[in-house]
């Protein structure tokens, strides 16, 4: 469902039941379905509540410098292919798109994370700015947190390099400062 029909939806939703527009939204975006191959992160609690795990921590430094080091890679093919549009676009692609992939994974390793801790999903949304959570949780992403957490893939997930990754990132407890 488009945002445009959704809103629709929701002012017909409104204008039956009289709730207010905010929660005849929300109504329908619960009721949406997930995106196709989206997963939701199996409940296990390894948290406190209260302070920020130190393998998510270590996530975000490490998936941080990586995307830092791809954004700059495309900064940097400016100068080298200023005269060279058809290799600059190629390279420059190829470096943000890789960026991309580390923030995007990055942020469906914290989403899932979230959802096994039983943070409300309209939450979750409002903090990924997106309609639709799932999209970021993605098999990977459970795997990757699953992982950084000593845990077993969760049930129907592939192996994925990322679970790899992840125990290999927990057991490194990477500096947090920026290189």
């Amino acid at each position: 469902m488009t945002s445009h029909a959704r809103s629709n939806e929701a002012r017909r939703l409104q204008s039956e039941s009289g709730v207010s527009y905010a929660a005849a939204l929300r109504h329908i975006r619960d009721q949406s379905p997930p995106a196709i191959g989206a997963t939701r992160a199996a409940g296990a609690p390894v948290w406190d509540g209260a302070s920020v795990p130190r393998p998510l921590l270590t996530a975000t430094a490490d998936h941080c410098r990586r995307a830092r080091k791809h954004l700059n890679e495309a900064v940097l093919l400016g100068g080298r292919y200023q005269d060279n549009l058809r290799e600059w676009r190629r390279l420059a692609l190829y470096a943000i798109t890789d960026a991309h992939a580390h923030t995007q994974l990055l942020a469906g390793t914290i989403a899932a994370f979230l959802q096994r801790e039983g943070v409300e999903a309209d939450l979750i949304r409002r903090f990924l700015q997106s309609p639709d959570a799932d999209r970021y949780v993605t098999a990977d992403a459970s795997a990757h947190l699953a992982g950084l957490f000593g845990q077993p893939l969760p049930p129907g997930t592939d192996f994925t390099a990322w679970y790899d990754i992840g125990q290999h990132m927990a057991a490194q407890e990477a500096p947090l400062a920026a290189d």
